[in-house]
């Protein structure tokens, strides 16, 4: 086979896009901007989902990670360096009281996984996962047993960890009552299925039933933690420290980074959750520069807020086929629906390829055309005349869409 002929299969060989159409090669990227290989620009209003908090190419981190290149490399996880010591104080000490125990892997599946390990760990004979309707904590075998199902999946087999329970307590009693279970995972936003926020007080009714039972209580911040709600950890809103907490995405600045912090009660045996690359020195002082920059952009969270929330709340006032539009920090939200009011996945993800093709990266909930709702996740360094732009786009390609729609009824 020539050269020529690789190229042209390139796409057809590296497998994973998100996107229905092939994926975007990517040339250059800088603050909120990507730029492809015919140097169209690309504004990412998605924070490659929400692991570019600080914009893309931070001077800072990316100096921090050059100095470590010219040190340290790599180092399996038996040794340290100062980088790794200082990231896990530091992170200690912006942790809800209680958690004073850290664990670096490189992405969210193995720190769930590492969660997992940690509360089987703690009895002798539980092993079973409670997690919630909707929820999503990863793609390997064992965090997809622990997630909203994808429909027809061969991998079912592997699901013998996890057992869905309802957003209701008297569920969830019941379901520990039954299964005995090790632990209960949450996230209190839950990103996959639709930016779906969790009531506070059932959050802390979650808290009493794993107090009451003696369950490990897990949440997942793999996608809340370290920025986009204005704060370190969101669970510091819900008033509620879990027995674990689960990090990821927006700690290494854009180099991956992920992990746990837990109580002293929980630990791992020797070689139980070691990766060869678990403990990368670049991905550490990536992450101890990114939490130095945070600190004085997490004032912009509230202001930035209201300029997605109050767009996003016009939108649905203008097209009845918008409803439920939602914010959180930075993260923003409203659901495509049909003419009937059902979910329209067809459409959201038509919205989604046409704010691309204007150079504007949103997203659509879930993947493979399951999701209808339309979602951003700020970076933070983004202007208000970015922002003020890409609603305007939006709003255009509603009106395109909606107006052909009304326009089809009757012809």
């Amino acid at each position: 086979m020539n050269s020529e002929n690789k190229s042209v299969q390139f796409h057809h060989l590296c497998e994973g896009s998100m996107i229905g159409s092939e994926a975007i090669m990517i040339q250059k990227a800088e603050g909120a901007y990507l730029w492809d290989a015919q140097g169209k620009r690309y504004l990412d209003l998605f924070s490659q989902t929400w692991s570019m908090p600080l914009g893309h190419s931070n001077e800072k981190i990316i100096k921090a990670v050059g100095e470590q290149l010219t040190r340290i490399t790599h180092l399996r996880t038996a040794y340290s360096t100062e980088e790794k010591s200082k990231l896990a104080r530091e992170i200690i000490k912006l942790s809800p009281v209680g958690l004073n125990k850290v664990n670096f892997v490189l992405h969210g599946s193995l720190a769930v996984e590492g969660a997992m390990k940690l509360a089987v760990n703690k009895y002798e004979n539980r092993s079973k996962i409670l997690y919630l309707e909707d929820g999503f904590h990863g793609r390997s075998l064992a965090t997809m047993g622990i997630s909203w199902k994808m429909p027809g999946s061969k991998y079912s087999n592997y699901f013998t960890n996890g057992v869905e329970v309802k957003k209701d307590l008297g569920d969830i009693e019941k379901k520990i009552k039954c299964e005995n279970p090790a632990a209960i995972i949450i996230e209190l936003v839950q990103g996959n299925a639709g930016c779906k926020i969790l009531d506070k007080e059932f959050v802390k009714g979650v808290r009493a039933l794993c107090n009451k039972y003696d369950v490990v209580m897990v949440v997942d911040e793999v996608q809340t933690a370290f920025g986009c709600m204005g704060k370190m950890f969101l669970c510091e809103d819900y008033e509620v420290v879990p027995d674990i907490l689960v990090f990821g995405k927006a700690i290494g600045g854009g180099f991956p980074l992920a992990g746990t912090i837990y109580k002293d009660e929980f630990s791992f045996q020797p070689g139980e959750h070691s990766f060869t690359f678990g403990h990368s020195p670049v991905s550490m002082a990536a992450g101890l520069a990114y939490l130095e920059e945070l600190k004085p952009l997490l004032k912009n969270v509230n202001s930035l807020s209201q300029q997605i929330k109050n767009p996003l709340l016009g939108l649905e006032s203008k097209y009845k086929n918008l409803r439920g539009a939602r914010c959180i920090g930075v993260k923003g939200a409203i659901d495509i629906v049909d003419e009937f009011g059902n979910p329209d996945p067809k459409t959201a993800d038509l919205i989604v390829l046409k704010m691309l093709e204007k150079g504007i990266i949103i997203a659509n909930s879930k993947c493979r055309h399951l999701g209808n709702t339309l979602m951003l996740q700020l970076p933070l360094i983004i202007t208000p005349a970015q922002l003020q732009y890409a609603f305007e786009v939006l709003d255009g390609i509603l009106n395109e869409i909606y107006k052909i729609s009304e326009r089809d009824k009757y012809e």
